[in-house]
């Protein structure tokens, strides 16, 4: 007896592995019923052989798709998946620093500041100085030249540098690098214009050689704006609305006319407009028009959110209320990055809720494609897909649906072992001898 119970468990814990490795292996399956929209992709024109090519998700792609974007299928027309890559544009930022020393620095009043820079040899390229100062509060404008022999000098760059400080505030702000094209010089010549303001305190310099490339973005428009103030907190409340969720944001502007101010925000994001929840505990916009400072910082970068309402909170203070005009979104592009053959049709299919981010060999393998300035598909109008089939909501457990079923079922368990207590007492009795014996 005791060896046929061990083969019955063997048996169904065998039938158990293979019921759940068909169940697995048929969810991995692609199976058109399963999304409930489509998307046709218009290849690029001209293109005339199988070559990568990219595709940006639109705002309808973002509405209806899983977060993340983990349901997207590529199905070629032979009804094949294809496989892409789903790349994030990110800033990318190469810089190579070389110290310097400077030599003829000094002062000309009314005119200038005045230092060299020199790198200590030729052929070093570089493209950017940064001088170091322990003045502040300044607006002035950098010239720059460059030599080879520190004789004759040819003036490559003009641009305006900066710092202004609220210490009050603790805030500060600035920029005192100047960028010009690339050069092998072994010498720079820098001039500070004075402006009227006296000389600054240079205190060493910096060259580099510096490559970026900014992100590609891409502007979500604003469906509404709701302006409030709660005066408990002395806050102004700027609540927006992007119209829909699942639109990938990081950086936001707000348009003010009003200038000469400085004011600490903070951050919230939403679903229901009704739970908020801190993404970005402090930062600071300001604007200024003055003698000594002219600029304006009315953009703040938040970590990434979907969320369809974002709130700005803006610590006014004792101050006055700032006249928000307009509020703009961006977000980081994505990329579908796959290999198109121009003799073939391709559509993008999306909103499946238990769909998982597939795996291609692409990802392994992209690291080591040239995928700069690739051509450019475009999606078409999106569709319901007619093979699509809603499927029917979970039933609720057996609690919900039977709320008496439970309590029932020990209430009977319950007299039934009260039953067999009372069969074990009766025979037990009937065995055991009389008390006193």
């Amino acid at each position: 007896m005791k060896n046929n119970c061990l083969s019955a468990i063997k048996l169904s814990l065998v039938v158990a592995a293979l019921l759940a490795l068909v169940s697995s292996s048929v969810a991995a399956d692609f199976s058109l019923r399963d999304w409930q929209y489509v998307k046709d992709i218009i290849l690029p024109s001209g293109l005339q052989q199988e070559s990568l090519v990219e595709l940006v998700p639109d705002r309808e792609v973002f509405a209806g798709a899983r977060s993340g974007l983990a349901d997207l299928r590529l199905i070629s027309e032979k009804n094949e998946e294809v496989p892409y890559k789903l790349e994030i544009s990110k800033p990318k930022q190469e810089q190579t620093s070389f110290s310097v020393s400077l030599r003829d620095k000094g002062y000309v009043p009314g005119l200038h500041n005045i230092f060299t820079a020199d790198l200590g040899q030729e052929g070093v390229l570089h493209n950017e100085i940064e001088f170091q100062t322990s003045s502040s509060n300044f607006r002035r404008t950098a010239t720059v030249e460059t030599s080879n022999d520190g004789s004759t000098w040819m003036k490559v760059a003009e641009q305006t540098v900066y710092d202004f400080t609220v210490k009050e505030r603790n805030f500060t702000t600035g920029d005192a690098s100047v960028r010009y094209p690339e050069s092998t010089a072994r010498y720079l010549r820098v001039k500070i214009a004075d402006g009227g303001e006296g000389p600054l305190e240079i205190t060493g310099a910096t060259v580099f050689y510096a490559k970026e490339t900014p992100a590609k973005e891409v502007p979500w428009p604003v469906s509404s704006i709701d302006i409030g103030r709660d005066e408990t907190h002395r806050t102004t409340l700027v609540e927006v609305d992007l119209g829909t969720a699942g639109l990938p944001s990081y950086r936001l502007a707000i348009g003010v006319p009003d200038v000469n101010f400085n004011r600490d925000v903070t951050l919230e994001a939403s679903t229901d407009r009704e739970k908020w929840k801190t993404i970005l505990s402090q930062a600071t916009i300001y604007a200024y028009n003055t003698p000594k400072f002219v600029g304006k910082g009315l953009t703040i970068t938040y970590p990434e959110t979907t969320s369809r309402y974002l709130r700005l909170v803006i610590h006014d203070e004792d101050s006055p209320t700032l006249s928000v005009q307009d509020v703009k979104l961006w977000g980081l592009q994505r990329s579908i990055i796959f290999a198109a053959d121009p003799q073939e049709s391709y559509r993008l299919y999306y909103a499946n809720t238990e769909a998982q981010r597939p795996s291609y060999d692409i990802e392994r393998v992209f690291p080591y494609l040239v995928t700069e300035d690739l051509p450019e598909a475009r999606l078409g109008p999106q569709a319901t897909n007619p093979e699509f089939v809603e499927k029917k909501p979970p039933l609720p457990p057996l609690s919900e649906r039977f709320p008496w079923l439970f309590p029932t079922v020990i209430a009977v368990a319950a007299i039934v072992v009260a039953l067999l207590l009372i069969g074990i007492i009766r025979q037990a009795r009937k065995v055991l001898p009389p008390p006193g014996q």
